[in-house]
Formats: structure tokens, sequence, C-alpha cells
């Protein structure tokens, strides 16, 4: 063989021909494709509902907490007693007023703008012997709306808190309750009641002497 023969140069290798889905192949991945997307829909949905489930759940236990630990109450008659701690109260007066007197500087006293004093008068009388027993009292009003009494603002003359020491067993004394309230709210106060911690009872609200 002569060396003058030409050489062969080596073909380039070809990339291998694609074939175009059939039709049979393609409804099968879109089959597949949309149960897939079903799935991740069905999966949020569920989750959806189970936070709803849960967020329920809790709503439920805190609202009905709230209905049978401290938010029921029961309204007495007018000038009927409510029994608490082993001691019996009544509400001798409930007045509303716009001026107080301070008992240690003589000064008068006026609350804030748009508000009121409420003077509420509690008889007092512990008949059984308890663990515990401290005078504490709410004024309620429209929508369970509560105020505590203002201890701060003007001193008076009557007593406004007893304990074991001040009230003995069998005798009546007299606590006074000072409570600032908004002006819009004073005609609609239910009445005072027995702020009792200690108790999961429905408390009892009461109405001064008609």
């Amino acid at each position: 063989m002569s060396d003058d023969q030409p050489s062969i140069s080596p073909v380039p290798a070809q990339p291998p021909e694609s074939i175009p889905p059939t039709p049979a192949v393609d409804l099968l991945v879109r089959a597949r494709s949309s149960r897939g997307s079903q799935r991740r829909a069905w999966l949020r949905a569920g989750c959806v509902l189970l936070a709803l489930a849960i967020y329920l759940t809790l709503w439920t236990a805190y609202a009905l907490n709230g209905l049978t630990a401290y938010g029921r109450y029961r309204q007495l008659d007018a000038g009927a007693p409510a029994y608490a701690m082993g001691a019996q109260f009544r509400l001798a007066g409930l007045v509303q007023t716009t001026q107080l007197v301070n008992s240690i500087t003589g000064d008068v006293v006026s609350p804030p703008a748009n508000a009121a004093w409420v003077v509420a008068r509690v008889d007092v009388v512990r008949q059984v012997e308890t663990d515990f027993f401290l005078c504490t009292f709410e004024i309620l009003g429209p929508d369970r709306r509560i105020w505590e009494p203002d201890t701060g603002s003007v001193s008076r003359g009557e007593p406004s808190t007893c304990d074991e020491e001040s009230a003995p067993l069998g005798q009546t004394i007299q606590v006074e309750k000072i409570f600032q309230v908004p002006i819009r709210y004073v005609d609609e106060l239910a009445g005072v009641v027995v702020a009792d911690s200690t108790s999961r009872d429905v408390r009892q609200i009461m109405a001064p002497p008609a």
C-alpha cells in the first residue's frame, strides 16, 4: 500500500434523535401532574381545617372557662344580701357624685373629666370562721364591664377594708368603697359584686334598697 493514499477523517458522532412523545404518554404525564396538584391542594385544605379546629377548640375552652369560673352573675333583689367567704354582705347605699371631701385635708376632690365618683356602703357580718376573709368589691356595668375601687384619690373617714380582725364574728360593720366610673355608664350599673377569688360559684350582684 502506497504512502500517498489519503487518510480518512473520523465522522463526528451525531446526538441521538429525540423521539416526540406519543399522545398516550402525554396524557399519562398530564394525569400524573394533575393528581399531584390535587394532592397538594387537599393537603393545604387539610392543614387549614386542622388549624381552624385547633383555634375553635381553644376559643371554646377559654369561653367556657370564663363563663363557668368568674363570668357568671346573678342579680339579687334590691336590698337582698349576698353570701361569700362565710359572711353576709348587704349593699346599704350606692350614690354617685362629682365631688368628695378629703377627710384629711378638707379639700374637695373631683374625678377626672368625663367620670364620676360612685360611693358604695356595704354592711358586712361574718357568720362562719374561714381560712381566708378579706372584703373586696367590684362594680358591674353593662356588657360585664368591671370597675375596681379607687384607693388613692380620696381619703375618707369611713373604714374601707375589712378582714378577720376588723370584722369580728357576728358583728355588723360597714365599709365604704369609692369607684371611678365613666359618666356614660353610671346610669347603667348593675350593682356591687363581692370579688371572692377563692370560689368559682356564681357571683351575686347586690343592688341598694329600693
